[in-house]
This record gives C-alpha cells, structure tokens and sequence, in this order.
C-alpha cells in the first residue's frame, strides 16, 4: 500500500494526483470527503463515494500490478427465492450497509461479514410496476448520515433507522404505491436534507423530485418534470407522462445545486400527441437544492420515441484545459449512449461525445409493421452509474449493444391508458444477439479515449481507483478489471451470476477490499443473464473464485424480472375466483390447476375446455396467482390462437405466462404473473404444457372496451 495512503488519505491523494499532473480544487475536495484516517479505515460513505458521486476511491493497496491475485474475502447470500440484485452497498466506519431486493436493510462488518443487525420492513410489492415489470422488487441501497440509515421502499416509504441498531425512528411517505409508484434507489443527503427522486415514467405518471427534512420526515418542496395531463404538451387522454427520476440525484455546494436525470415521455413510442421536444424529459436537470426552483436543463434526446432516458446518475468534477483553464462541470449520459459534460453554473454543453455504442442513433420512428431499432429501449448506456478518474481526467461508461423491431399499438390503446399501467404505445422485441462495452471518455473533448468490447451486456456500474484501475461486470457473469488508461483487460473472473450493481471499495485495518452485488438487474432475465443474489467482497490473496460459491435463483423469472408474491388482501372478492380494486383498476385472479372427479385431473377453477370465460375491462391491470393442486405438472399463459398456441406478449416484449410454461411447475408450488389489459380482444387461458391444450386445458378470456367490472362467465 502506498505509504501516503497509510498516514492520511487527503494526503495520499493530493500527492498521487500532483505526480499525475492533473491535482484540482475537484479533486481535493474528494480526498478530504473520503478521509478518515483517525479510524484506520477508508470509507465509501455515499451512494458514488464522495458527494461528487465520481465512483472513485483513492487506494492504491489493489493495483495494475497485482489485481491478478485477486480472491474471495466473503461472501453473503440475499436469502432463499430472492433473485436479482441491484443494491450498492455504503461503509461507515467499518460498517457495510446494504439493501437486499425487497428492501431488507442490513449491518455487517464490512471486514469479515459478520452481521451486526438487520431490519426487514412490511412493504407491499402489489400496485407498482417498476418500469412494465409487473411489481419487480428493486432496491439500490441506502443513505447514511448523522448516525442514521435511511431508507426507501418499493410501496414509497422514506424509513430513518438508527445507525448502530437499527431501531426505526420514524417513516414517511413520499407517493401513492396505488397510483403506480414506486422508490428503487436511495435519497442524496445535504445540508439537513434528504432528495427523493420518483420511478415509474414507464407507467404514465408526473415525475418528480421531492425533499425531506432529515430530521422529521416532513416534506419540503416537490418539483415535477413534466406537467399535468391536459397541461402544455401533456395529452388530456391516457393519464400519460414521464420524466422521472430513476436514479439519486447529486448536489453540488459550491453552487448550491441539485442535480439528476429523468427518464423517456409516456407513451414511449407514440408521440403523436406529444410532437417535438418535451421539457423536461430525457435531460438534465439543476434546481435549487434548497427550494427546489427551476435553474437549468438540457434535452439531450428530443424527438424521443425509443425510449431513451436520461436517468443515470450525474458525476461533479473540474475539467482542467490545456490552456490553464478549469471549469467545474456535470457529466452525465442517456441510453441512445450519448455522454454530454455541461457547465455545472449554466448548464452550458463544454463537450459531447459519440455513440458510444457499435451503433449510431437510428432515428427510424416505430410505425404499425416494425422497424429494427439499435440500440433498443435497454440503451448504449442503461442506469448504470459511471465513475471518473481525476488523474485520467477520463469518465467510464459500461453499455451495451441490442437491438429491437419497435412495432407501434393502435391510438385507441393509448387512450385506454389508465393510472399506473404501463404507457408503451407498442412492443419493442428484442432482435440479434447482445453484446457489452467499457467506453472511457475524454471529459475535456468528449472523444473516447478508449473502448474495450466484452462479449455480453455490461449493466451495473463502474469503480475507478488510484490503483489504475476501472472495474464493472456483465451479463455473463465475468467481472472484470481494466487499465483505467488504456482499457487492457488486466483480470477477469467469473462468479457464474449477472451483474446489475456497481462494484466499490474500501479499507480496514490495512487491508483493501472490493465488493460487489451478483445477481443481475430486474431486465437481466431479458438480456440472457442468470440471476441470484449474492454480495461477493474481494482482496488480495483470498480465496480462490468458483462460480459454484454464487448460487442461482431458485425462483424463475418473468416479464422481465423476479417473482414478486401477490396477494388478494385489500381486494373486493367479486367471485370464488375474482378479486378487484375499481379505484385502482386491479384485479387478481386464482388460477387453479387442481383435480375433480370430471375433469380428469386439471381445471382453471373447476372449468376447461372453454366453459369459463374471464372478463376484464380494457386499461385493467391483472394479476394471476397460479396453483397447481394436480398430480401432473401445469402452467399458464395468455395465448391468442391454441393451434399453435401463439403466446400474447407484453409491450417489453415478454410472454404473459408462468415460470417453465412449457415444462409446468410441480404439485403444491405457486406462480405469479402481472399484465396490463391494454389490448382489447378475446384470447385463451392455457396450460402450455405438450399435449394439455389437445386435452382441453384452456378457457376463454376475453379484455373487454365495455366491461364496466371483471367477471366470469360459465356455460
């Protein structure tokens, strides 16, 4: 380790980077964020490290020299039948604190793992959506500050617990889960504040950036992206809209700022009553931190009919010019895989840099027939948080390469559109194989200083460090490290598992550490990746690295995502099989696959061969809990035609059917499946398994434009 670093971090740093020759007021001001030498430990207190949210750490213990001795230190499962994990853990005095996927909070020692406390709260996984992946829990970690953790859940509740036991001081609540909302990352702390951004553009709502007093929970200001339905561009029909703001924002105290990303219009690919650009969708935006007025913004995709977002999270750093010159500025990028540098003051754009892709913007406009679009919705650049290098002065972009034939619904859909459902306007299906890439830009040109391709997606996020180091994972389980200078793979390894969270690191005791979340992101199952869930930390000369040490998901996935469990508690039972919510328009069915003395060992309810009919009104979200109480193994899908059975697909893209349809789930296990009625027409209910349709496992169901209320119908 280098000797600087031992004695004091702010030290270690200022002399690394005056050797580099590219020391700043930036990059100070991260060394004295991150120090905290009196302990003997070296912190990653934030979200992206240091309020600047660059994802860099000054240790140099883990190098370009010795990354190949890299192993195992511990390891932490996520629990049983959880599967994907998103969560980017913080250290605080030795203490790791991280979130499993159904907003579970736990304290470890972030040395041997050992667990100091955990606390699981009651959520509910029912109404939101998270982005059409039918209430796929999500949770990116939490905040620590002044001796609290802070936490947000997916049914929108801002939870302050007690740092050293974990006690629960107080909750709040930041949106109606019922309208389709939902909270996946953590708030940004400043100055006695705490900012929330919204998810969910995807299902039609405002977004927004709210702020909280720390202390108390109480609300002190709300600021929403875009306006309401009816409002400027904002069409009266459809309860559509946008902008929202996936992921934490960051805020700047030498300009008092705040500053984040928003997320694609609603419907994502019909503007035809939302032409030209729409404020403030696919930006930047940079408000008053403290009273949350309007500052600046920068559309950065405009017309957007592909779904691009601009909803990673922004990076503060100073660009130092040739000419002597430095400039304060905000990076950030969007999925079409743009990386734009403003002026943090103005807003102004210093640089822009290339698709950063293998692919440049298409701008081919979704039509009724299909057209092959590249990169599709899940972007050159998804969520991923990126990091920077001051000594490079170079910001890493993970990404990926796919594409997708975008095929426009008819209008009358789109009017059907109801609170919370999702907002497509279409289906985008994924084409060709995926592929991943490490981009480095230049942030003083926006050129790439370098790109190095990997054979799957890369989602998750990056670590550089002063070790010349840039880290980041993929869709195939490989996580690598890159010189950070010139891109050379200089180690890989690989756990088996999906990557959907950035790596960090850390110290204790002399002794460097890098962890990681393993396990994929909620669209994981969609690009190819296999999900799990399980905390992987690393150093020098541990154990050595088996993908058998990371266990898959014993629970299937669908629509894109992880099982979430529903429940029909809340619901108006409407019949033995039928539960709804008008208010909220969902409706939960019990599907069953159960044997009677006349049906020679299956039903849907206790009818097949098309006796029953299940009626839902258009624009209804449904929910299936799917059963099997028979001896031989069934399924369930949504299938328009029976000969063959042809699967109805979701506007992502996904089959609305069970887990394993074709090779059913076993006696006594329980399914799930979300969708949202949107396309009217009547369909059927079946077991996929080979040869149950031939033996009349089906019923009817129909998505009805005059149903006023589910039913059922029995001949």
């Amino acid at each position: 380790m280098h000797p600087m670093v031992r004695r004091g971090v702010a030290l270690g740093v200022i002399a690394t980077l005056l050797i580099a020759g590219s020391a700043g007021a930036g990059a100070v001001r991260q060394a004295a964020a991150r120090s905290t030498a009196a302990s003997g430990a070296v912190d990653w207190p934030g979200f992206g490290n240091t309020s600047d949210n660059t994802r860099y750490s000054p240790l140099t213990q883990i190098n370009t020299g010795n990354v190949g001795k890299l192993g195992l230190a511990w390891t932490a499962q996520e629990g049983a039948n959880l599967s994907a994990l998103e969560t980017d853990p913080v250290v605080v005095n030795g203490v790791m604190y991280y979130t499993t996927n159904v907003d579970q909070v736990r304290a470890v020692n972030a040395a041997t793992g050992k667990l100091i406390w955990q606390y699981t709260p009651q959520v509910s996984f029912y109404h939101a959506i998270a982005g059409g992946g039918g209430g796929v829990p999500t949770n990116r970690g939490v905040t620590v500050a002044n001796g609290k953790v802070y936490l947000l859940t997916f049914d929108n509740q801002l939870i302050a617990l007690q740092a050293s036991t974990g006690e629960r001081l107080w909750d709040s609540s930041v949106a109606d889960a019922n309208q389709g909302y939902s909270e996946t990352s953590p708030a940004t702390y400043w100055n006695g504040l705490l900012f929330v951004g919204s998810a969910e553009s995807d299902a039609g709502l405002r977004g927004f950036v709210a702020a909280y007093n720390a202390t108390t929970g109480k609300q002190a200001w709300r600021y929403f992206t875009v306006p309401a339905p009816g409002q400027s561009w904002m069409p009266k029909t459809g309860n559509h809209g946008g902008g929202d703001v996936w992921m934490p924002p960051v805020v700047d105290p030498s300009t008092g700022l705040l500053y984040f990303g928003t997320g694609n219009p609603s419907p994502d690919l019909n503007n035809s009553q939302r032409p030209g650009c729409n404020p403030w969708v696919d930006a930047t935006v940079a408000l008053n931190a403290k009273t949350g007025k309007f500052a600046w913004a920068h559309t950065e995709v405009c017309p957007d009919v592909w779904d691009y977002d601009s909803h990673q999270t922004p990076m503060l750093f100073d660009v130092h010019y040739a000419n002597g010159t430095t400039v304060h500025a905000v990076g950030h990028a969007n999925k079409s895989g743009l990386f734009f540098v403003y002026d943090a003051r103005t807003g102004k754009v210093l640089a822009q840099s290339p698709h950063l892709g293998d692919y440049s913007m298409p701008h081919l406009r979704p039509s009724t027939q299909g057209v092959k679009v590249c990169p599709a919705g899940f972007g050159g650049v998804e969520y991923s948080p990126p990091a920077y290098s001051p000594a490079t002065q170079l910001a890493y972009e993970p990404g990926l390469n796919n594409c997708a034939i975008y095929k426009l619904a008819p209008q009358s859909e789109n009017n059907l559109h109801s609170v919370g459902a999702i907002d497509f306007g279409g289906a985008t299906i994924p084409t060709g194989r995926s592929s991943g890439f490490m981009a480095a830009v230049d942030t003083r040109t926006g050129k790439i200083g370098w790109k190095t391709s990997v054979p799957t997606p890369m989602v998750g996020g990056a670590l550089a460090t002063a070790g010349g180091l840039v880290f980041s994972g993929s869709e195939n389980g490989t996580f690598y490290g890159f010189n950070s200078s010139s891109g050379k793979v200089l180690w890989k390894t690989n756990v088996g598992l999906a990557f959907g969270a950035a790596p960090l690191t850390y110290e204790v005791n002399g002794t460097q550490y890098l962890a990681v979340a393993v396990g994929g992101a909620s669209i994981s199952a969609i690009l190819g990746g296999k999900t799990g869930g399980t905390l992987a930390v690393f150093k020098l000369n541990g154990r050595p690295i088996s993908a058998a040490q990371f266990p898959a998901a014993a629970v299937a996935s669908f629509n894109g995502g992880v099982q979430a469990r529903i429940t029909t508690r809340g619901l108006t039972k409407i019949n033995p099989w039928m539960f709804d919510d008008p208010k909220s328009q969902n409706v939960t069915i019990i599907v069953t696959a159960a044997q009677t003395a006349d049906n020679s060992g299956f039903n849907f309810n206790g009818y097949d061969k098309g006796r029953a009919t299940f009626i839902v009104p258009a624009g209804w979200k449904v929910n299936w809990i799917f059963s099997n109480k028979a001896a031989l193994a069934h399924s369930a899908a949504l299938v328009k035609t029976l000969q063959p059975p042809t699967v109805f697909t979701t506007s992502l893209g996904a089959p609305v059917e069970t887990p394993n349809a074709m090779q059913g789930v076993a006696a006594g296990k329980t399914q799930y499946v979300s969708f949202s009625a949107v396309d009217p027409g009547a369909y059927f209910l079946a077991c996929l398994v080979p040869g149950h349709i031939a033996a009349g496992m089906w019923d009817h169901f129909t998505v009805s434009t005059t149903a006023k209320a589910p039913s059922l119908q029995i001949k």
